[in-house]
């Protein structure tokens, strides 16, 4: 009986461990993944090319001819209360200060053919990073540039939700949107909330969804509904 009940103990211990092991793994995997797809401390990602006005993805192998245009932007620990995305700048040209350059508060830059591009996840905006001869600067993108961008997406803008009663027919062919703030800082630190998680799907973005089935959507800041900072409804029927 009593080796019965060791070997018992000793089958569940191994059971436990086994699993415990698989949970660990996927875990590790997950924080690799993470790792890997996120820009690190320290890490060369932009390079822009003064003589061509253009932007590229960070290749060590840079042609000597080129190289005394080449601005390269390195990632640098997020800066501020608000964490803003922030890039060393190492250049070869003398004329240009290599100061921090500052994006957004929790910008993700991403690259469309030779034209850098960032979202302001805290604001629902999109910025193209222009080199005015000195330093980089954010500009804001029309909607007509954004739909370029993110082509097939029709666009929602927060002044048409402030009116209330924002209604979409749900349509398999036409299930892409993406909200766009164009009240300024009255908007901000807003996320997207469906009463049901599996009729609708954030993209890449937060600001771009698309729709599975007929939904109800709340954009709402953390805190909930407030006078200051109302919640806008959409209904898809």
């Amino acid at each position: 009986m009593k080796k019965r009940y060791i070997f018992g103990i000793i089958v569940i211990l191994i059971v436990v461990f086994f699993f415990a092991s698989i949970l660990y793994g996927l875990d590790k995997k997950e924080e690799e993944f993470t790792d890997s797809s996120l820009p690190r401390i320290g890490q060369r990602v932009w390079t822009y090319n003064m003589n061509k006005h253009e932007w590229r993805n960070y290749n060590k192998n840079i042609d000597e001819d080129d190289s005394k245009y080449e601005i390269i932007l390195q990632v640098q620990a997020p800066e501020g209360n608000g964490g803003y995305s922030v890039y060393n700048l190492i250049t070869g040209n003398a004329q240009v200060p290599k100061e921090p350059v500052w994006i957004g508060e929790g910008s993700g830059e991403f690259l469309v053919g030779n034209k850098l591009y960032s979202y302001f996840p805290k604001q629902f905006e999109f910025y193209e990073i222009i080199f005015n001869g000195v330093m980089f600067v954010p500009r804001k993108l029309t909607d007509k540039e954004i739909s370029e961008i993110l082509k097939g997406y029709k666009i929602i803008k927060v002044s048409e939700l402030k009116k209330g009663n924002y209604t979409i027919e749900y349509s398999k062919s036409n299930s892409k949107f993406v909200v766009l703030n164009d009240i300024g800082e009255n908007f901000y630190k807003y996320y997207i909330v469906p009463n049901d998680s599996k009729k609708l799907k954030l993209e890449e973005f937060s600001n771009q969804f698309r729709l599975l089935d007929k939904v109800d959507i709340k954009i709402q800041r953390l805190e909930g509904c407030s006078k200051a900072y109302p919640c806008y409804d959409i209904k898809v029927k």
